[in-house]
């Protein structure tokens, strides 16, 4: 007599459960590397919009401070009110850097020191990118904040 077989073993399904994790335990960092690239290009370019609104700035005021007045003072002006970009969806900056606040997104908030602009990743112990007014426009430098242990700055290529 032949019985028949309507299920699985319980090997059978240990077997699929067992590769089903191996493949999410290689399958998911590559996902977070993935999506932290393209959150990261956000910023990268918003701070390549703020770097060419400030080299327009420059040539309309000739001197890099006229654009940046609102840092040394005067009131209701800063360098993001003064080369006027809008980025949609903003937040209230939440980071704490004791430089002058611009626009918040979900991902980042972006911030002037006088002669940096910063996009840092929120909530605000992941990263850093900044770029110099001095320097190409393709020069963004990335400095790794995060106590989780990775170094998000090499995981973007930086």
């Amino acid at each position: 007599m032949q019985k028949n077989k309507k299920g699985f073993t319980l090997i059978e399904l240990l077997v699929v459960v067992l590769i089903i994790g191996i493949l999410s335990a290689v399958a998911l960092p590559q996902y977070e590397k993935a999506v932290e690239k393209s959150r990261a290009s956000e910023a990268i370019q918003t701070l390549k919009m703020f770097k060419e609104q400030q080299a327009l700035c420059i040539l309309e005021h000739a001197d890099i401070y006229d654009c940046w007045q609102g840092l040394e003072g005067n009131e209701g002006e800063n360098i993001f009110t003064s080369i006027n970009i809008e980025i949609k969806g903003t937040e209230t900056p939440m980071c704490d850097y004791g430089t002058t606040a611009g626009p918040a997104t979900k991902n980042f908030e972006y911030w002037a020191d006088g002669e940096y602009i910063e996009a840092i990743r929120r909530p605000c112990n992941k990263y850093t990118l900044e770029m110099n007014p001095y320097k190409s426009i393709n020069f963004i430098e990335c400095y790794n904040n995060s106590n989780d242990g990775k170094d998000w700055c090499k995981m973007l290529g930086f």
